[in-house]
């Protein structure tokens, strides 16, 4: 069984963390203890919870879940009997942020790595918005599973050789 896990926080937030541990310790000197209780919470939900995927090759079963202070949360649990592929596709976003004197449009474009499993089921594996992050995150998976990676971000779809990653 091989199990992946994903920070749910950015990187930055977590580097943050120690900060407001030391906030925590600060107001509990001071006689704030609940003010205190309420920052160790948040620093300690900020660095358990995390994305994880679990691949059991020998049942031929995947776990996906957000594991929130060690506790599954939303599991998604399902059998397969092929693992087919990796498919690298990509998505473009786009939002406007309204304000009293003008709107402006953000766009950005975000890549999804998904297994395909069996004839119709997939199981979403990595999201990023740099495709060569991506592609490496996904070479740990593609490794275990002994899958190919496709990428069909392009109007020719090709192979990646992940060996070379």
């Amino acid at each position: 069984m091989k199990k992946i896990t994903i920070p749910y926080f950015p990187l930055g937030l977590k580097y943050v963390t120690p900060l407001i541990l030391g906030s925590a310790i600060y107001l509990l000197v001071i006689g704030y203890p609940i003010w205190s209780a309420v920052l160790v919470l948040i620093a300690t939900i900020i660095l358990t919870t995390k994305y994880v995927t679990e691949i059991d090759l020998k049942k031929k079963e995947y776990r996906d879940f957000l594991s929130f202070l060690g506790i599954p949360v939303g599991e998604e649990r399902a059998k397969f009997n092929i693992l087919r592929k990796i498919v690298i596709t990509k998505d473009n976003h786009s939002q406007v942020l309204n304000t009293r004197s003008r709107s402006r449009q953000i766009d950005w474009t975000s890549f999804t790595g998904t297994l395909l499993l069996d004839e119709n089921k997939t199981l979403d594996l990595l999201t990023k918005n740099d495709k060569t992050q991506l592609i490496k995150g996904l070479k740990e998976f593609a490794d275990f599973l002994v899958v190919d990676v496709e990428d069909q971000t392009t109007s020719r779809h090709y192979l990646i050789d992940i060996n070379k990653v």
